[in-house]
C-alpha cells in the first residue's frame, strides 16, 4: 500500500474545508423552523399603533382588546400651570352663585327672576305689582296692624282672574303673615299671572307684599 503524502500547504486547505462543512451543519441545526430552542418575536408596538389609528378613525375599544391585553402602555405629557385667568375672582371669599328649585309650572315662563316688594298695598283698585306675565316662585304677605285685613291677588287679563280672595276675600289675622308658595300658607307657587299682577288690600297701609316671579 502506498502512503499519500501531502505537501505542507495542502494540509491547510483540508483543515479549512473541514471547518466549513461542520460549520454549515451546525448553522442549519440552530435555524431550524419550529424545532426545540427556536425563538419567535413579534413587534407589539406596531400592532398597538395600528389599532390606535383604527380607533381614531372610527373604530371601537374592542379592537384594542387583543393588542393591549398583555402590553404596558405609557402615556407621557407636560402639565402646564395656568398663569392667568380672564375675569379672575378677587382674593378672599366670593359668592359664585346660587341654585334654586323652580316650580314645575314656571317652565313655560321667562328666564329672569324679578323681585317685587310692595309696601302698603292699596285699597280699591289696588296696587299694580307687575305689568308683565310672570310665574310666581315665592312670596309672602305681612299684616302689620292689630286687626284682620282682607287681601286679593289677581292677574291683569281682560277679565282678571282672582287667584286669592274673590267674593269672600281672604282674611289675614292681625300682626301675622302667610306664604304664597306653601310656607304654611297658600300654595301659588308655579301659577302664571297673565299680563301682570294686581294686589288689593281691605285696609290702607296695612299689608306689605313680597313676590319673586320668573318673567
Amino acid at each position: 500500500m502506498k502512503t499519500l503524502k501531502l505537501q505542507p500547504g495542502a494540509w491547510l486547505v483540508v483543515i479549512a474545508l473541514t471547518l466549513l462543512v461542520f460549520g454549515s451543519m451546525m448553522g442549519q441545526g440552530v435555524n431550524q423552523s419550529g424545532g426545540p430552542g427556536s425563538t419567535v418575536t413579534a413587534n407589539a408596538g406596531t400592532n398597538l399603533n395600528t389599532s390606535l389609528l383604527a380607533l381614531e378613525s372610527g373604530g371601537n375599544l374592542a379592537t384594542l382588546a387583543g393588542t393591549v391585553s398583555a402590553a404596558k402602555v405609557n402615556v407621557t405629557g407636560t402639565l402646564t400651570a395656568v398663569t392667568s385667568i380672564t375675569n379672575a375672582l378677587p382674593a378672599g371669599t366670593n359668592l359664585l352663585g346660587f341654585t334654586m328649585l323652580l316650580p314645575s309650572g314656571c317652565s313655560g315662563s321667562g328666564s329672569t327672576l324679578v323681585v317685587h316688594n310692595t309696601v302698603g298695598v292699596a285699597t280699591g283698585a289696588g296696587t299694580s305689582v307687575s305689568a308683565t306675565t310672570g310665574c310666581i316662585v315665592e312670596g309672602f304677605v305681612n299684616n302689620i296692624t292689630n286687626s284682620a285685613v282682607t287681601f286679593r291677588l289677581a292677574d291683569k287679563t281682560g277679565t282678571p282672574i282672582i287667584w286669592l280672595g274673590g267674593n269672600a276675600d281672604f282674611s289675614i289675622p292681625a300682626n301675622s303673615n302667610f306664604g304664597l308658595a306653601g310656607n304654611n300658607g297658600v300654595n301659588l307657587s308655579g301659577v302664571i299671572m297673565a299680563s301682570g299682577i294686581t294686589a288689593i288690600a281691605g285696609t290702607a297701609s296695612a299689608l306689605n307684599l313680597h313676590l319673586l316671579t320668573r318673567e
